[in-house]
């Protein structure tokens, strides 16, 4: 019977995709030390993906006979272990009340006592994180338009990055202290903080997972971001989640040729920044009333103010954006050869990754 599960349930763009990585590739050392990450079969990490896509009734274009039963895959796992589970996914934030009161129930039949775990960044970054997201799998959509529809309340997306609206679905009838927030650090904080404070709301001693996270979700710039509106204008459904040409788009247009460039990034200008930083303080407000504990600073959840450097990521220079372009035409252009890149280290480092 496992000791305790604690449940990750997101937020969404708050470190999640590093953290599960990192927890991924050293599973083998924590599972010597009692601590159980579950995976699927050969040691596939989307166990979790799949289990969260069957508790929310999502599908984002998979196989339904893949997906059907995931979450009691999952569970058998957990009720077999002998120590503690880590379940996380950044999905189950979007679940309804019922949806996570049938999950959470789940676990506590196990026998294990049940902890959540929240992670959050501020709004600002989130925001503007999530919107490239959206434009690897097939979005047209403006920064300008996602940002207004949020402020408007008409974003799904908003909504599962909100911690009025997620821990009380979640934690509806948790004892304060087995729930958690793990605060992501300032934009330039320590490499390892985020991934430090996670293991000390799970309870996990920093020397029994050693080795670093093998992927993490790589963000592109503002030119890179008006190439994928771009791609996905021209390639309509073919680019979105299940479409033929979508591990194509996110896998190498993406993530070997975009995102290793180095351009203006995307950020939330001067007259985005009051209304996000009122919905920050709000939220942090919230959370310093709740008896939860706390890993890191909520005041890290406070966005900052623009530079008088900021770019409008909407209209980026039109040079920049045809050279982000024909960077990607070169990389699609080696990948179909079977050739190296032309620019040397980072043009292999990205075939490696495309190659594994």
């Amino acid at each position: 019977m496992p000791s305790r599960v604690f449940l990750h349930v997101g937020a969404p763009k708050s470190g999640t995709t590093y953290l599960q990585s990192r927890l991924h590739a050293n599973r083998r050392d924590l599972r010597r030390h009692g601590v159980l990450y579950p995976s699927g079969p050969l040691g596939d990490p989307r166990l979790h993906y799949f289990a969260a896509l069957d508790v929310t009734g999502a599908r984002h274009g998979i196989d339904p006979r893949r997906l059907d039963g995931a979450w009691d895959r999952l569970v058998r796992q957990v009720r077999r272990a002998r120590g503690d589970v880590v379940v996380s996914h950044e999905l189950l934030a979007r679940a309804d009340p019922d949806q996570a009161a049938r999950a959470l129930a789940d676990l506590a039949a196990t026998g294990a006592e049940v902890h959540v775990v929240l992670t959050a960044r501020d709004l600002a970054r989130e925001l503007a994180s999530g919107w490239q997201e959206t434009l690897k799998f097939g979005s047209r959509t403006t920064l300008r338009a996602s940002l207004d529809r949020a402020r408007a309340g008409r974003s799904a997306f908003l909504r599962s990055l909100d911690p009025t609206h997620v821990l009380p679905v979640w934690a509806a009838g948790l004892p304060a202290p087995r729930v958690h927030v793990v605060t992501a650090p300032p934009a330039g904080g320590a490499g390892d903080a985020l991934w430090l404070r996670f293991l000390d709301a799970i309870d996990v001693d920093p020397a029994w997972a050693p080795r670093d996270a093998e992927r993490s979700n790589a963000s592109v710039g503002a030119p890179e971001a008006q190439v994928l509106r771009g791609l996905n204008r021209r390639l309509g459904d073919e680019v979105r989640r299940g479409g033929a040409l979508s591990p194509i788009v996110d896998g190498i247009v993406a993530g070997d040729a975009l995102a290793p460039r180095r351009s203006t990034p995307v950020a939330l200008g001067p007259d985005d920044h009051p209304w996000v930083a009122d919905l920050s303080e709000t939220w942090v407000a919230w959370l310093r009333d709740q008896d939860v504990t706390v890993h890191g600073d909520l005041d890290d959840l406070l966005p900052v103010a623009p530079g008088d450097d900021w770019a409008d990521p909407d209209r980026p220079r039109p040079r920049e954006v045809t050279a982000a372009a024909l960077d990607t035409v070169v990389v699609l252009l080696a990948e179909l050869a079977g050739r190296p890149l032309p620019w040397g280290e980072r043009g292999r480092r990205a075939l490696a990754r495309l190659r594994r």
